[in-house]
């Protein structure tokens, strides 16, 4: 019987930056530290929300996709993988510069 049982707990928000513009946020915790997350820019552009960017933590890395009207995705490895300090900083880069983000994809609709 192990010495100690894992506790787990998934966290999940949304953030929104105007009626079109959301930033959505999920995290599982194990014990005191951040298991997997994913953080998610979203837009409604042509009656649709469209991923725009997300970060996150699918394949064992933290990393950034990056999303293009025409379905390509870019992808990013971020600065660290440490995923609590990687969750905070995805987290903040989307707040400051969702617009910058937003306007580049409309950008490329075009």
């Amino acid at each position: 019987m192990p010495d100690r049982i894992a506790r787990k707990r998934r966290e999940e928000f949304s953030i929104r930056r105007s009626e079109t513009d959301l930033i959505h946020v999920v995290f599982d915790r194990e014990n005191d530290h951040i298991a997997r997350f994913s953080v998610q820019y979203l837009a409604f552009l042509q009656n649709e929300w469209r991923p725009v960017v997300r970060f996150d933590t699918a394949h064992g890395r933290a990393h950034m996709d990056i999303s293009h009207p025409d379905g390509s995705q870019d992808t990013r490895e971020l600065h660290t993988q440490d995923y609590q300090v990687a969750l905070a900083w995805a987290v903040q880069e989307l707040k400051e510069r969702w617009e910058f983000y937003r306007e580049r994809y409309q950008r490329e609709m075009q």
